[in-house]
């Protein structure tokens, strides 16, 4: 400052001579450095983390590079994945092929054995054509034989084709997994970055904020510390006066409490006073009311007047009053007793009578019909009980053999609820998928929750066949390996039931034996279309 003090930067005023002001510029300068220490901690920290971010660079294009690869790897797996599975079914439409051969060698056999019986002299020939025919049909089976084994063999590579491409699939989601968790933090790295070069340029300005500060700081405590003292003076003299006001409103609180006490007295005594006479003129109403009902009484019932009547009783002494009230309170009574006259309860008791002998056969029947009805409701609960622990024992053994049907090597199984109430159980489908542990079917995905459902509906078909069946899109969710394991369901069930199926899946159509279909050959003009496959 202009007098020689020295202002350090906490804002501490202290004298330039002495002592104390080469202490503040001591530690002024010890605080400068270790700014300075400071950033150059943080100027090699960011030398550090720019080469982290370029080894992170480097990193980031060799797994792009290796990603690059891995996906033309895959590429070329689904490829020959492809291939593979385009040969099984040219080997699956042979092997058809093949079957309605040999079906047609058995038919023409049949023929060959009726006209054995028509004919005899033409039996040698016949049975030398039919030892050719053998011949051929061994031939056939051995090449049958050879193209299943060929068919299984294809089958399992296919299978060991797509355990490699998932191996590779998820090799490679993990790498992009981790190339994602390096991007995230290199991102984090730049945001740090910035973050420090900002707190270093608002640190840079604050020092120089902090001595404008401080000077102007200095000239208000200043200016702030005269009117201080100023105020102080004006206190105490408003104390003074304030102190003595407090005296005489004491003073005139007393007096006026004194008062305040003596009207609440004199209140007191007048409500007294008011509830008394309040309670004299309700008491003095209640009289008059009581007299005008009694006089309203007595006139009505009897039809005399009260005035003559009290009269009457002036000439009469106590001991008659007496004999005549006790005669009146008997006669009284003895009327109370006898009640009314009812002309008409002859009548009535045969009406009553009429009615109560109707109500008790209804109830005789109500209570019959209800014993009857509970003998059929329990007889059919025991038959009920009975039939659905048996259909569901009968459901549950052809729900295990379609399960392993549609997920080989995996148990699928019913479970009851409540086994002690088997009216009101209910029933849960407990599933273990190869590859899973078990668990319900509300925890699968949207594909197998598909298979368990047609599972169980397979399953109860198998056990009551039914003549005709309609599965609308039930292979909407099913991938191409379910929908072969699906096909084989149909097939087996479409030996006791006619089937009609509607899908858009190409592999569905396939095992159909008629395909219809709905095209628009000219616009807004729908037409049928049929094809008969066999």
């Amino acid at each position: 400052t202009p007098d020689g003090d020295i202002i350090n930067p906490h804002g501490v005023l202290t004298g330039g001579n002495g002592t104390g002001g080469e202490k503040s510029l001591l530690r002024n300068k010890r605080e400068i450095t270790e700014l300075e220490a400071e950033l150059s901690h943080l100027a090699d920290r960011l030398r550090e983390e720019m080469e982290n971010k370029k080894k992170v660079s480097a990193l980031i294009l060799e797994w792009a590079e290796e990603s690059r690869l891995l996906k033309s790897e895959i590429h070329h797996l689904e490829l020959q994945i492809t291939g593979k599975r385009k040969d099984l079914e040219r080997f699956d439409d042979e092997l058809k092929r093949i079957e309605q051969r040999i079906k047609i060698l058995d038919f023409s056999r049949e023929n060959l054995y009726n006209e054995e019986n028509d004919a005899l002299a033409k039996t040698e020939e016949i049975k030398q054509q039919l030892v050719s025919y053998e011949s051929r049909g061994k031939s056939l089976n051995e090449q049958i034989v050879l193209l299943q084994e060929r068919w299984e063999l294809l089958r399992t590579d296919l299978e060991q084709q797509e355990s490699l491409l998932t191996g590779e699939k998820v090799t490679l989601a993990s790498l992009e997994e981790k190339r994602e968790a390096h991007l995230n933090t290199l991102t984090r790295l730049d945001q740090t970055l910035i973050q420090l070069t900002s707190e270093i340029d608002t640190k840079v300005s604050d020092v120089g904020a902090c001595g404008h500060q401080i000077q102007e700081l200095t000239q208000k405590i200043t200016e702030d510390q005269g009117s201080l003292s100023h105020l102080y003076a004006e206190f105490a003299n408003i104390e003074g006066s304030l102190t003595k006001r407090k005296d005489l409103q004491a003073e005139k609180e007393t007096s006026s409490k004194g008062l305040e006490a003596e009207i609440r007295e004199v209140k007191k005594i007048l409500d007294e006073v008011d509830k008394e006479n309040n309670a004299l003129e309700i008491a003095k109403r209640e009289v008059h009311f009581k007299m005008d009902s009694l006089r309203n009484h007595i006139q009505t019932k009897y039809d005399v007047d009260f005035e003559s009547l009290r009269n009457v009783f002036t000439g009469i002494d106590e001991s008659e009053k007496e004999l005549l009230v006790s005669k009146l309170d008997r006669d009284r009574q003895s009327v109370d007793q006898f009640g009314e006259v009812n002309l008409l309860a002859l009548s009535e008791y045969e009406e009553l009578k009429k009615r109560f002998e109707f109500l008790t056969a209804q109830a005789a029947d109500l209570n019959n019909s209800i014993e009857t009805l509970q003998k059929t409701i329990s007889r059919i609960n025991t038959i009920s009980r009975n039939r659905f622990a048996e259909t569901f024992e009968m459901v549950n053994d052809c729900f295990k053999q379609v399960f392993t049907k549609i997920f080989p090597g995996g148990k699928g199984e019913l479970r009851l609820t409540d086994e002690a109430d088997m009216l009101e159980t209910g029933v849960d489908i407990d599933i273990q998928i190869p590859g899973k542990k078990a668990q319900n079917i509300s925890l699968l995905s949207g594909g197998e929750k598909s298979l368990a459902a047609i599972a169980l509906i397979f399953a109860i078909l198998l056990y009551r066949p039914t003549p005709f069946l309609v599965l609308d899109e039930v292979d909407a969710a099913l991938d191409d390996a379910n929908i072969l394991l699906f096909n084989g369901l149909v097939k087996d069930i479409s030996e006791r039931s006619q089937v009609i199926m509607v899908t858009h899946n190409k592999r569905t159509m396939e095992v159909a034996s008629h395909l219809f279909g709905v095209t628009m050959q000219k616009h807004g003009i729908s037409s049928m279309v049929s094809v008969n496959l066999n």
